[in-house]
Parts: structure tokens; sequence; C-alpha cells
């Protein structure tokens, strides 16, 4: 699945709309596993449910500081479009699941995601999530920043990729925008913030797009990885 540069940008009604988006969407499945490595191994090792949806590749993430609950957790696939995406919706149903899985994890919600820029998918990787408000408005800005931001940290030398996505059919779970920054591990997340203590050059940046949110609902991060890829 490929994913190109976001080019254009319209702003109506309180979402960005592309002119030329990245290809591709997302869905999750937010779950609480008593043990998540066991449910990780388990989906590895049977991979029906992806096959059945018509998932491109799909992986998982595990909360690893500040978790809502214990056990936090999503298992999310990937997509060529988002009719790909919400189509499968309707050929699995999560609560239809045999039984030996479905004792290892409880099911929270799912949601539909849409990237609005560019962000490679690395094998595994540790994650900085914020789920943030942003105002109409700043939404242009902020992506424009975004960019600049991710590319001033990478000449600094870190391994760093910068995703935003947008969700679609959240409900009351899910109303925010995902601000994803990848790392290749969590020594590399670390270095950034000590850099930017540092008087790092990004920082500005980083501060910039600070500003252009509203508020920042949550701050945490994650362990991912990719556990199937499609034939």
């Amino acid at each position: 699945m490929k994913f190109l540069q976001l080019t254009a940008m319209l702003v109506l009604s309180g979402f960005i709309f592309a002119q030329s988006a990245p290809e591709g969407a997302f869905s999750s499945l937010h779950v609480q596993a008593e043990d998540p490595q066991e449910y990780i191994d388990y989906l590895k090792e049977n991979t029906e449910a992806f096959e059945a949806i018509g998932s491109d590749l799909a992986g998982v993430c595990v909360t690893r500081t500040g978790n809502t609950y214990s056990g936090e957790m999503f298992v999310w696939n990937g997509f060529s479009s988002m009719a790909a995406a919400m189509k499968g919706a309707d050929l699995y149903d999560p609560a239809s699941a045999p039984r030996a899985l479905q004792k290892l994890r409880e099911v929270k919600y799912s949601t539909f995601w849409k990237p609005l820029k560019d962000f490679p998918i690395r094998p595994s990787s540790f994650e900085r999530l914020n789920r943030i408000k942003i105002a109409r408005e700043n939404l242009e800005e902020y992506m424009a920043t975004a960019m600049e931001f991710e590319k001033a940290v990478k000449a600094e030398g870190n391994d760093f990729n910068l995703g935003i996505f947008q969700p679609f059919g959240g409900g009351y779970s899910e109303m925010d925008y995902h601000v994803r920054g990848s790392h290749a591990d969590s020594e590399d997340a670390g270095d950034i913030i000590d850099r930017a203590y540092s008087g790092a050059a990004s920082t500005a940046l980083y501060l910039k797009l600070l500003s252009l949110a509203d508020e920042v609902v949550s701050d945490t991060y994650e362990s991912c990885q990719i556990i199937y890829t499609a034939d």
C-alpha cells in the first residue's frame, strides 16, 4: 500500500479534506488484554480475521505510559482506501470471534482513520501519541508546521516520522486528531527530549505546534509492531 505526500488542503466544517491526500486508510480495534503478549502471539498465529476483512497489513500498539487502564492496546488494519476499510467492518464482528480469542481481550471500541500526511510504518517502533483538538482556522498552518518539524528533527539526526490522523466513526472515544511520532526505539524517543532541553533548533517548531493546538487531550507512549502482511 502506497501513501502519497499531502500536497494541498481544503478546510471545511472542522475537517481537513486533501485535494491530493495520502492514499489508504486504517481501522483500529481498542481492547483491554490481561496478557498483551499472549494476545499478540495468538493474532500472529491466527490470521483468519485479517484475511477475511481484506487487510493489506495489520499490527498492534501496546500503551506503555499514560495508560487509561491496564492492558491497554489496539489492533490496527491498513487498507488501500477508506471504502475498503469500511467494507472490512462488515466482514468481521469482534463479538463473534472464537472463544479462545475472546478470553484474551475485552473489546472497548473501534474507529476508522484517514492519514493526513505521509507516515512510513516501521516493522517495529516506539511511538508518542498525542490526541489533540485543533480549531478549524489553525488546521492548515498546523499541518505545514508539522511537516517542518519532522524535517528539522530528521536533520538533527533522529530517525523520526510524524503522522497525523483524522478519526471517523469513533463515537465519544475518538473525537480528536491523533498526532503520532514514530521512533526506531525508546532511546531515540528520549534523545529528542534531551536535545529539546539543550536548545535544539527543532524545539521552536514543536512549541509552535503546541500553540496551534487548542488542547492536548492525552499524551502516551506505545510499542508498536506489524504482525500481518497480505501475500
